[in-house]
């Protein structure tokens, strides 16, 4: 600890209350903050210069790897730092098994003019994907697969739900995302040139046949609604996964694992 790190102990602090509230989206918004929480996420968000805002740190709780990470904030930033007790860490913690290190951020929101997109971008549409663990993973995947950013519209997504930035590993801080309206997606592809592709399955073309080495944005709803008529109705091409067996659909972060693998494979072969 060092010698200008605040304790807190009491569980009835006004700052341990304040965090406890940083579980509900409402005061979340309301603050404007987020919680990081597992070492790697917390490294990766220091490694993209994301700014944090305050880190609290268990001595007993961290292993080798969080205290290495803490020694990296302390020497990179001028992040405050507070030391908790044990039971003062698992009040505030987003998880049921903390690991010694919890970290509030700002909410860094992107607009749609803040994105600067190469020549022929991939780009992933969300439509009201609603599960932080479906989010994370889709940010994990465009990431990986090379998408160029992420545009979410629809009701009930909660970008900053700490849940999204675990599942996305990190990934959240690399991938450009934007969440704007349905209206906002759909004429921000049209100015850019971007051809929208929708996926259902009652397509008769599967997506194996589409051109992904474009500019593609891949357009893709819940497992449970699938994409509103509104956007369906506006995508240009319209693609479907084959389905072999008993099951009629699968869920969005698998969905965009097939299309952005597709897409990647295409654009690969593209250049050779």
């Amino acid at each position: 600890m060092s010698q200008n790190d605040l304790l807190l102990s009491s569980l009835q602090n006004d700052q341990v209350k304040t965090l406890v509230k940083l579980r509900n989206r409402h005061h979340r918004d309301r603050l404007g903050l987020t919680i990081i929480e597992e070492p790697l996420v917390i490294a990766r968000a220091l490694q993209a210069g994301f700014p944090l805002s305050t880190v609290y740190y268990c001595p007993e709780n961290l292993d080798a790897g969080a205290q290495s990470v803490l020694e990296d904030i302390r020497r990179q930033t001028h992040t405050n730092c507070v030391q908790v007790t044990a039971p003062v860490m698992a009040k505030i913690s987003y998880r049921d098994k903390p690991e010694g290190l919890l970290v509030t951020a700002p909410q860094v929101k992107r607009g749609l003019a803040d994105l600067s997109l190469p020549p022929d971008p991939l780009v992933i549409v969300l439509e009201s994907v609603e599960k932080p663990g479906n989010l994370g993973a889709v940010l994990r995947i465009a990431d990986g697969a090379g998408a160029h950013a992420v545009l979410l519209c629809g009701q009930g997504t909660d970008l900053f739900n700490p849940n999204v930035l675990r599942a996305s590993r990190g990934a959240f801080f690399s991938i450009p995302t934007v969440v704007a309206t349905t209206d906002e997606v759909l004429a921000f592809c049209h100015q850019q040139a971007i051809t929208t592709v929708a996926t259902s399955p009652a397509a008769p073309e599967a997506y194996t046949a589409c051109d992904f080495t474009r500019a593609v944005a891949l357009v893709l709803g819940t497992e449970h609604d699938g994409l509103s008529t509104q956007l369906l109705d506006h995508c240009q091409t319209t693609v479907s996964i084959p389905m072999l067996g008993t099951g009629d659909s699968l869920n969005v972060a698998t969905s965009s694992a097939v299309l952005l693998y597709e897409a990647q494979r295409q654009r690969a072969h593209n250049k050779g």
